[in-house]
């Protein structure tokens, strides 16, 4: 049901023109999965700013696309705290980490969830195959970047979350 793709930004690579970014889509960006790539750019990347893009899609539409890029750490930490939010309070919402993208996570029922985008773009959801789908991508940036990244990155506090989320979602 749900297409998840973490994708980081070639270095020294400038975005200038949205309308060409989603057909070049390997001119700007390595797929996470390229991790041979990854491990040949690790010089270049900033382990602070770590700019990338989430591909979300649910079936056959897209949720989130390249043209959304930005700090892509920060925004699967972003995304951590949207779920642990929502699973406490029923809602949630927050800003992308460096541009005005506003993303919106509400409860509708214990199934479903809306989710929104920049008050643009709402879609009912199956709460527990997004939480799960999110968590388990998470995990696999995450600790694909610690193996990339090595000793210049920790992101403990985030898998940690995630094993936390997890357990909750479970009880769910």
């Amino acid at each position: 049901m749900f297409y998840i793709q973490s994708l980081i930004l070639r270095p020294n690579k400038k975005i200038k023109d949205f309308s060409v970014l989603k057909k070049n889509i390997d001119d700007y960006f390595v797929p996470l999965n390229n991790i041979e790539e990854l491990k040949n750019m690790k010089s270049q990347l900033d382990p602070y700013y770590l700019s990338g893009a989430i591909i979300l899609k649910y079936g056959e539409q897209d949720l989130l696309d390249v043209t959304m890029w930005d700090l892509v750490d920060q925004l699967w930490t972003y995304f951590l705290n949207l779920i642990e939010e929502t699973i406490e309070k029923e809602e949630s919402e927050t800003y992308f980490p460096d541009q005005p993208l506003l993303l919106k996570i509400k409860s509708i029922s214990n199934d479903m969830l809306l989710f929104e985008i920049d008050q643009k773009q709402r879609v009912l959801l199956p709460k527990l195959d997004f939480f799960e789908s999110l968590l388990k991508n998470a995990k696999c940036f995450f600790e694909t970047m610690i193996s990339v990244l090595e000793e210049n990155c920790d992101y403990e506090y985030e898998l940690n979350k995630i094993d936390e989320l997890q357990t909750k979602i479970k009880c769910m």
